[in-house]
């Protein structure tokens, strides 16, 4: 049986290796950003001499790209709660479980 310090030890290892993963997948996801964003600025002389578009065509466009992102939102909230929800089961357990051994602990016998 491993000890409490084994135990513990590779616990940190694996927050460790998560918080490096997490690290790394933002940092991609921003190179992807400023790659995106890079590529439509350096479209922006190509805008200029385009023709003009109607003040409703701004605003359908506009109105279109919110809907997307708060979509995007909603989805990505939701994925991050799925994936958290494993980790607030467990804790919750233990919760329980440790509650339950101190209320057999303190309680007299009799």
């Amino acid at each position: 049986m491993p000890t409490a310090l084994e135990t513990t030890t590779a616990i940190q290892d694996k927050v460790f290796a998560g918080i490096e993963a997490s690290q790394k997948a933002v940092v991609d996801y921003v190179r992807a950003w400023a790659e995106t964003v890079e590529t439509t600025f350096s479209k922006l002389p190509e805008l200029a001499t385009a023709e003009p578009l109607k003040p409703s065509q701004v605003l359908e466009t506009t109105l279109g790209f919110t809907e997307k992102v708060v979509a995007s939102q909603r989805e990505f909230a939701s994925r991050l709660f799925e994936a958290a929800l494993p980790a607030t089961q467990v804790a919750t357990r233990a919760t329980s479980q440790a509650a339950t051994q101190a209320a057999k602990v303190s309680t007299p016998k009799g």
